[in-house]
């Protein structure tokens, strides 16, 4: 694989042809409802499963207002991963034992974890001392770590020694940053080791969308060791007036999110603007370069 390109138990990240792979995030908010929309992910044709940790009731430590008691929120992030891997790993098919990326994302950044930057990183860090005795095959494929809470460097150098990946990601739900702030959150999240580089931004017009599409473009010019950045990039402008980012595969994001619905019918996004699976296939396909 390129320089530019991750293999995720067996899934090339971006996908054949070079268009993003399509990851949904499982919201729950029980294990039991995460476990029965990450069937239908498989059946869907999901590339990648997120599991939103942080969404699940049974990982309710992550979520309690007292400080953290970062073993017991590890072990309930470990029960709940385990879980979903005996759903996936029994799921018929081809795509059984589909990827996993493992995420916790803090309240800074739109998720339900109430963690500071120390304990976040404790937290990441007891994860993935549970995880050492873990045979390879079961760990997920990525973990996702947020960039602004200082851990990133420390996170990759336990995670690789694993053979996890890490997805360094970065927020902004209220604007969309400059384009030079978000080339230098890209190249930090590359220079302290990420293996794919995830930007996430609100728009308030057009321009920023078709800003942060040039910045993602910029930052994939070329191929392998040739590439502006170096590593993957996921680049998504959210809400509707953003969802144009979602499946654009001409501007280089190597993986975009999206939704099955639950048992109801309903689609729960995990962030604003994410399509229907179908949809993102469908659009994928139309606009190959």
């Amino acid at each position: 694989m390129s320089a530019t390109s991750l293999t995720w138990d067996g899934r090339s990240i971006p996908g054949p042809g070079g268009l993003p792979a399509v990851a949904v995030s499982l919201t729950g908010p029980s294990l039991a409802q995460a476990r029965t929309q990450a069937r239908s992910a498989v059946d869907a044709g999901a590339d990648v499963l997120e599991l939103r940790v942080d969404l699940l009731e049974e990982a309710g430590a992550l979520a309690a207002p007292d400080p953290l008691d970062a073993a017991t929120a590890a072990a309930q992030v470990l029960e709940c991963l385990r879980g979903l891997r005996e759903a996936i790993d029994t799921t018929d098919g081809a795509d059984a034992g589909s990827p996993v990326l493992l995420t916790c994302r803090t309240a800074a950044e739109g998720g339900r974890a109430h963690l500071d930057d120390a304990a976040y990183g404790a937290l990441l860090r007891s994860v993935l001392d549970g995880l050492a005795d873990w045979a390879p095959e079961r760990r997920p494929a990525a973990i996702d770590v947020e960039v602004q809470r200082g851990c990133l460097p420390q996170v990759c150098e336990q995670a690789h020694g694993l053979g996890i990946d890490v997805v360094a990601s970065f927020h902004d739900f209220e604007a969309t940053p400059a384009d030079e702030v978000l080339e230098e959150v890209l190249a930090r999240m590359a220079r302290e080791g990420a293996d794919l580089a995830k930007i996430a931004v609100w728009p308030t017009s057009a321009d920023d969308v078709a800003r942060l599409l040039g910045v993602c473009a910029r930052a994939t010019a070329g191929a392998g060791e040739a590439a502006a950045l170096g590593v993957p990039v996921a680049a998504m402008s959210m809400g509707a007036l953003g969802a144009v980012s979602r499946v654009a595969p001409a501007f280089g994001t190597a993986l975009t999110f999206a939704v099955v619905p639950d048992e109801q019918g309903q689609a729960r996004a995990s962030a604003p603007g994410q399509l229907p699976i179908q949809d993102v296939r469908r659009c994928l396909e139309l606009l190959r370069a």
